[in-house]
């Protein structure tokens, strides 16, 4: 089932029995256009429902499929040849796509629907990339933070990275942001004062 979220903001999830996460995807539509994010599999009930939702907003047209991270590549080849639109992914993460694309960003760019990219070091993959969303405080992570227990944050276990300290610290940078809803790629996201949720657990 896909829901509105926030205004403009739908998500869909695929429950995953080895991570025993939900993984989530997103359908953001402002500005005039509207992108994917990091879309896991769809039953065929919600890829029809996807592409109603997408119909309705016809004044907002489907500019491309964002990818936090190259593990998120998920169902985008799927939906990139449904909808016929871009897969964008960090230059960083390009060469370890399953499928190749030229459409590329880095940090500090201005992507779709207002979204900037923000550029996380030492991460779980070196493309590793937070989408803002300034004018509606909302913070869009793939593998950043994890949301294993509703409300609070986790990151991926250690063996996951080079340098999990470094890794870690990497994320104070996510602080400098005015943020109030934090959607994760894993598990459960935070809509209310998901700033000081990600403050506490980076605090320890």
């Amino acid at each position: 089932m896909i829901k509105e979220t926030l205004p403009g903001l739908y998500g869909w999830s695929e429950y995953n029995q080895e991570k025993k996460l939900e993984f989530n995807g997103l359908l953001i539509v402002g500005k005039g256009e509207s992108v994917i994010i990091d879309p896991p599999d769809l039953e065929k009930n919600d890829e029809v429902e996807l592409k109603n939702i997408i119909g309705s907003h016809s004044s907002s047209p489907l500019k491309g499929i964002l990818l936090t991270n190259v593990h998120h590549e998920r169902a985008s080849s799927l939906l990139k040849n449904k909808f016929s639109v871009p897969v964008w992914v960090n230059k960083l993460d390009k060469e370890t796509l399953e499928e190749s694309t030229d459409n590329t960003f880095v940090g500090g760019e201005s992507l779709f629907c207002g979204i900037q990219a923000i550029q996380l070091e030492h991460q779980k993959t070196p493309g590793e990339t937070a989408f803002y969303i300034k004018d509606q405080k909302i913070m869009i992570l793939g593998d950043a933070l994890i949301g294993k227990i509703p409300g609070q944050v986790n990151m991926l276990p250690p063996d996951k990275y080079h340098d999990p300290v470094k890794a870690k610290l990497g994320l104070k940078q996510l602080l400098e942001y005015d943020f109030e809803t934090l959607l994760v790629g894993d598990g459960t996201s935070i809509l209310k004062e998901a700033k000081e949720a990600v403050k506490n657990f980076l605090a320890h």
